[in-house]
């Protein structure tokens, strides 16, 4: 009899537990529609929380606002303040039940009981993905941490844009060489948005979000900073001594993107001009006029008129002009590369 108890209760057990998909599977769309195919079902997942549970609540108490991801993909993570386990920290891995909801294009995966979460560990937040030169954010990527420049790969984005505030939240777009990436800097994060300006370079890291209106929901897509310190500064330091330097990549193939960054520099009060010449002698560009200060540029391979230069070596000269009007000069050469098959 104690057999048959102990077999019915397992029966019973197994048949309430949930199947585990992967977030992928989640918000898979597989017609195309930027609808994801599960929408309004019931899907267990588990992940790891990639910022704290309310840091992308904008509902006063806070509800849930945050993202977590896999192996496979990430997903936003919406719900009622009654529906929060308790503290969720970023690097929690949580086995999460919920309904597959869609807002403004942005694929939610939402909890309406605390008893929704159970709780695996903490194995700390992944390592971001790292965009590559000219990447932006994309369906494919959403909801998961991903970095947008390196100080490693010596690799920037530019601020193009001023940052303005509307709807909770600062909006401004930055150059990720030649790709514009739309950037959210969401109020109830308390980023500092002091210094960030067009022309200011940064190292950045945030999740993928997105936000448009209307079907198909293939635009609008944004990285969200979760913290200060996905705000990073670049403010290369520069030797005083008189120097022109070719930082990797050197060949550079401009037809993939890639460009090619020069450090340059010399005592204070001198001014620096940059001017690239092809083999016949003839300037082709000017990446510099008379800067007063040491800087690292990048050049993509273009002429003064935007046109990609063909392949080929070019000779840059760096001119240093002090405070008596001693002129210094150095060269170095750079090669236009065509892309291997």
């Amino acid at each position: 009899m104690s057999r048959i108890i102990l077999a019915l209760f397992l029966s019973v057990a197994l048949a309430g537990a949930q199947t585990v998909i992967t977030i992928a599977e989640a918000r898979e769309d597989s017609t195309g529609d930027g609808i994801p195919d599960r929408l309004g079902e019931i899907v267990t997942i588990e992940g790891v929380a990639t910022c704290e549970g309310t840091l992308f609540s904008s509902s006063t108490p806070p509800g849930l606002g945050f993202y977590m991801q896999d192996e496979t993909a990430g997903i936003n993570v919406y719900g009622y303040d009654d529906a929060i386990p308790g503290d969720i920290i970023a690097g929690d891995e949580w086995q999460l039940t919920g309904e597959i909801m869609q807002y403004n294009g942005l694929v939610e995966i939402s909890p309406s009981d605390p008893s929704d979460f159970t709780y695996l560990g903490h194995p700390g937040v992944p390592d971001a993905l790292q965009l590559a030169l000219n990447q932006g954010v994309s369906e494919s990527i959403e909801g998961m941490l991903l970095a947008l420049g390196s100080s490693s790969l010596q690799q920037w984005v530019t601020v193009a844009t001023e940052p303005a505030f509307a709807g909770g939240g600062y909006n401004f777009e930055v150059w990720n060489g030649q790709t514009a990436v739309a950037v959210r800097v969401n109020e109830s994060t308390q980023i500092n948005m002091a210094g960030i300006a067009p022309g200011v370079r940064l190292f950045m890291m945030g999740i993928g979000g997105q936000y448009d209106s209307e079907p198909p929901y293939d635009s609008g897509y944004q990285l969200l900073p979760r913290y200060q310190t996905d705000l990073e500064i670049y403010q290369p330091s520069i030797s005083d001594q008189f120097h022109l330097t070719v930082l990797t990549p050197n060949p550079f193939a401009p037809s993939l993107g890639e460009t090619v960054n020069l450090e340059y520099g010399g005592p204070a009060g001198m001014r620096f001009t940059i001017t690239v010449f092809d083999r016949s002698g003839r300037d082709v560009t000017h990446l510099a006029d008379s800067r007063p200060a040491g800087d690292v540029i990048q050049w993509d391979g273009t002429d003064d008129d935007d046109q990609v230069l063909p392949i080929g070596p070019y000779i840059v000269l760096l001119e240093g002009f002090d405070g008596d009007g001693k002129r210094f000069t150095t060269t170095e050469t750079v090669v236009v590369a065509a892309p291997l098959n």
